[in-house]
Formats: C-alpha cells, sequence, structure tokens
C-alpha cells in the first residue's frame, strides 16, 4: 500500500553482488557470547535453496544472481515513479522484475530502470481503496473468511476462504465483494482451501528459541539496537501481548523483559511484531541469524519483500527451510485478530516457530521480516501447498526506531 511504500524508500537496502555460494538461515538472536562456535558457512544455504526450491546449485547462482538485479531495479522504481506502481514481481522465466503501470510515461521510466513495464487498466490506488472497502465490510471477521488482499499479478484483489467453514456470512461476503468490485471491473480471485492460517506460538522446544514468562515458546527474529544503549530483538507480537514479562533464552536463563512497559507489542491492524529488551549481564545481541544446522547467517541490512522471489526461514521448532515470496501486503483473519500487511510464502513451518527470521540473499542477506503464523501443513507434512505467512520487518524499526544489528558476509 501507499505507506508501505514510502517506508520502503527510506529503509529498504539493495542486496550486493551475489557470490557463487551461499549460505543458511534462521532467525537473529541474542546469544551468551560474543560469536556462536560454528563458522558462517554459505554452502549450507545453497544447499538449504536446492533442496526446498527444488534447483541445482548452478540454478541457484543464476536466480540469486537475477533477483540482486531485480531488487536494485525496484529501488530504483520506487524512487522514481511519482506514485506506487500496480503492481511488482519477481518473474522467473524471465529472470526480471516486472512492473504493473497504468501510462507510457510510468511504462518509460521502469524500462529505463532495467524492469519490464506491464500495462495494466487498474492503479494501485484503485486497488487499494477497494481492498479497504472489502476490510470495513469485514469488520472485526467474518466466520469461514481467512484474508483478503491486492493480486499483483492479476490486477485485482484475492479473497481467501476456509472450505471447512462453509457458512452463510461467508457467502454473503463474497458475493458483496464481487459487487463491491463490479463497477471499475477489478477482478476478484478466490482461493479456497483447509488450511486455515493461525498465529504460531507454542511449546515445541528446538532450535533458536526465546520464552516469555507465561505465553509458551517462540522464536527470536532480529538483534535490534535503539535510542541510548538500547539492545534487544525483533519478535512477533502475538508472543509478546503481556507488559514486562521476563524473557528466557534457550539455556533457561533470562536475558531481559519482553513487552517493556506495555507499549512494545502489535497484534491487530497494524500489524504483528513485538520487542524484548536485553538487559542481563552475560548476553548480548548479534546480527547472526541460526540457518541450516545451527551454522550462522550475518544480517548486512533489511530489504522489502518482493512477490516471486525467493525468502529462507528459521524458527526454533522447524529450523531452516527456503520458498518464494507469494503475496505481499494481506489482510489475515486470524480468528482471535484480524491482521493487515502480511505476506505469504511457501516456505514450510510449524508451531513454535512465531517471530522468527525470514532473510533473502545469501551473498549478503538481509532482514526480510518476522514469522506471523501459518496453516496446517507443516515442515513433518508435505500433503499440500503450505501457507507461511510473516510480517515485514521495517514497520517494527519504524514504529519505535530502531536499528538491525548487522554485519559483513
Amino acid at each position: 500500500m501507499e505507506r508501505r511504500f514510502r517506508k520502503a524508500a527510506l529503509w529498504g537496502a539493495t542486496v550486493a553482488a551475489v557470490l557463487a555460494a551461499t549460505g543458511p538461515l534462521s532467525p537473529a538472536r541474542a546469544v551468551p557470547r560474543a560469536d556462536p562456535s560454528p563458522q558462517p558457512s554459505p554452502r549450507a544455504m545453497l544447499d538449504a535453496m536446492r533442496r526446498d526450491l527444488g534447483l541445482t546449485a548452478e540454478q541457484v547462482r543464476t536466480r540469486l544472481a537475477q533477483e540482486a538485479d531485480a531488487h536494485r531495479a525496484a529501488a530504483t522504481v520506487r524512487r522514481v515513479l511519482a506514485a506506487p506502481p500496480a503492481g511488482m514481481w519477481f518473474d522467473q522465466a524471465t529472470g526480471k522484475l516486472v512492473v504493473a503501470v497504468t501510462g507510457a510515461d510510468d511504462a518509460q521510466l521502469v524500462e529505463a530502470a532495467g524492469a519490464v513495464a506491464k500495462t495494466v487498466p487498474h492503479s494501485r490506488a484503485a486497488l487499494t481503496g477497494l481492498v479497504r472497502q472489502i476490510s470495513a465490510r469485514a469488520g472485526k471477521g467474518v466466520p469461514g473468511v481467512t484474508g483478503w488482499g491486492v493480486d499483483e499479478r492479476a490486477n485485482g484483489v484475492v479473497v481467501r476462504f476456509d472450505r471447512t467453514r462453509h457458512t452463510p456470512r461467508a457467502e454473503s461476503f463474497e458475493t458483496a465483494v464481487r459487487e463491491l468490485a463490479a463497477p471499475a471491473k477489478i477482478p476478484v480471485t478466490v482461493e479456497r482451501n483447509d488450511r486455515r492460517p493461525r498465529q504460531q506460538g507454542g511449546s515445541v522446544v528446538g532450535g533458536e528459541r526465546w520464552m516469555p514468562g507465561s505465553e509458551g515458546i517462540c522464536s527470536i527474529g532480529f538483534s535490534v539496537t535503539g535510542p541510548g544503549d538500547f539492545q534487544g530483538f525483533l519478535t512477533a507480537g502475538h508472543c509478546t501481548l503481556t507488559p514486562d514479562q521476563a524473557a528466557y533464552g534457550k539455556d533457561g536463563s533470562r536475558m531481559g523483559t519482553s513487552n517493556h512497559g506495555g507499549g512494545h507489542s502489535v497484534n491487530d491492524r497494524e500489524g504483528d511484531f513485538g520487542l524484548v529488551e536485553v538487559d542481563r549481564p552475560g548476553w548480548i545481541v548479534s546480527s547472526y541469524v541460526a540457518g541450516q544446522g545451527g551454522l550462522p547467517v550475518t544480517v548486512t541490512g533489511s530489504q522489502e519483500g518482493l512477490v516471486g522471489m525467493s525468502i529462507c526461514r528459521s524458527g526454533q521448532s522447524s529450523g531452516w527451510h527456503c520458498g518464494e515470496i507469494t503475496r505481499v501486503d494481506q489482510t489475515v483473519d486470524y480468528g482471535n485478530t484480524v491482521i493487515e500487511g502480511l505476506s505469504f510464502t511457501n516456505a514450510c513451518s510449524a508451531a513454535g516457530d512465531s517471530g522468527g527470521s525470514y532473510v533473502t540473499q545469501p551473498s549478503a542477506p538481509m532482514a526480510i521480516g518476522v514469522h506471523s503464523g501459518g496453516g496446517a501443513a507443516t515442515c513433518g507434512n508435505f500433503g499440500g501447498p503450505t501457507i507461511t505467512i510473516f510480517q515485514p520487518v521495517g514497520e517494527a524499526l519504524a514504529k519505535w526506531n530502531l536499528r538491525l544489528k548487522t554485519g559483513s558476509p
């Protein structure tokens, strides 16, 4: 949406040229020593992407180089266009960034930036305006409806339904959405599945984890610093609901305080992100994310995710897995709360992964987001398409004036 487009121009960073070898990922973490004993290994990340994306090593290298070029083009497009484009996505077939625009002048600017321009009838403003109308119609949620948002590739909107909960209200809602879209002839995509998304906090033990005093086990996202001598880490907002809770590290020792003062947890329309202060002796924040086999990956900056781009994610329950971003700027109804501005991927996840890290580009890994939720198809059950959802990291950084803890790859 427009506010996210403006933020991206301020905090989004472009990746460095991709290296031939790549590395594993997982949540950046606060650790009780300056450096973990394993050393970063780009090769492990390459292996994970080959495993999860079904690519050869050469295909991974080619794709990452193309994605690096696409991210550079996206940064230029955001800078030169006066308004957000109708959509942007990475096209695997051509290895290019595709930008949907409504006018010839914008198409020329897009082509000059090194991307492929696609002329479409509906502007981003028209699409997000329709999404706002859908949100207003949904109110606090509709039984059987799991979310909605812009469908960038179709130049329309998408609405998701839980096929196991077919209700009269859901049926009426679908009719209402089509009626709202009809005057402007905006396409409506309807997705139905039985994998209703849920926020994935839980009591599963394993990997890189942190433990709120009474809210189950979650995963660390990214280490951050802030005004004064503040140090801490980002995680999911639904892991930090209770103010001033003791926060414990993976070894069981106290590392700090979750949601200090009660103003550092968001789990509503604004997003799903929370902040834990690390203030106990012996604990320091690092730029590392635990990757495949526990080997660390060094975060070098932050970046906005694009549809079609490859990512890897890490959580204390399922570990390290890779996939692609399938949608951005989506509204999700978890049943207990409705959240806007989330992104979807097809990387698998499991209960207990909430708050974990999403990273891209192994040559210079960029923080993309923190894990919010997923569906029933976990990493131990590959019986169907996965639904894995993350909160873009830029929202939290901007809200609390934070800086990522970064290092050199």
